[in-house]
């Protein structure tokens, strides 16, 4: 995977997590932080899950050894940290060389978990794309389907240049 492609698949979870918030803001506060999942977790718990992974993640890929607590008590709160975090990894994105995606990334000491950035970049991805499932499947059983998040769905609206970067 190329950077070109990584940007436009982090375009794709852009997308998805900008419906699933602007849905996830219309579901009455109490009932998105009621205990939804067999985990125990609330549909705010699970998209503060991803903003977090994310978050620290990205300070992995830039070495940095800041260790941010995200606990949003609303689904507005996890909505705004998205905000600031995705242009943050956007900026992040766009700097990358070719030769930056095959530098070691350490995830944890030792030996068997390490891996390139590419790879660390395509973690996140598909890290967030389970749990983004599961916000859509919490939402539409809540009754506020976010509808279709298919990767098609995607480069449809693009095409039809229809906005897809939607601010919650």
């Amino acid at each position: 995977m190329d950077a070109v492609g990584l940007r436009e698949l982090y375009d794709h979870h852009a997308w998805s997590m900008d419906r699933l918030l602007a849905r996830a803001l219309e579901v009455p506060p109490k009932r998105t932080a009621e205990p939804s999942r067999p985990d125990g977790l609330s549909l705010r718990d699970t998209l503060a899950h991803i903003v977090s992974a994310e978050g620290r993640w990205l300070r992995r890929f830039q070495r940095r050894e800041e260790h941010v607590r995200f606990r949003p008590d609303s689904v507005a709160g996890v909505a705004s940290g998205w905000m600031a975090l995705q242009a943050e990894v956007r900026t992040f994105l766009a700097d990358l060389e070719p030769a930056d995606l095959g530098r070691a990334i350490e995830r944890d000491p030792g030996p068997r978990d390490r891996g390139t950035l590419a790879a660390g970049i395509t973690h996140v991805l598909m890290h967030s794309a389970q749990h983004s499932a599961e916000a859509a499947e919490l939402l539409t059983r809540l009754g506020y389907s976010p509808g279709q998040l298919d990767y098609m769905e995607f480069l449809d609206m693009r095409e039809l240049d229809l906005p897809f970067h939607r601010s919650p």
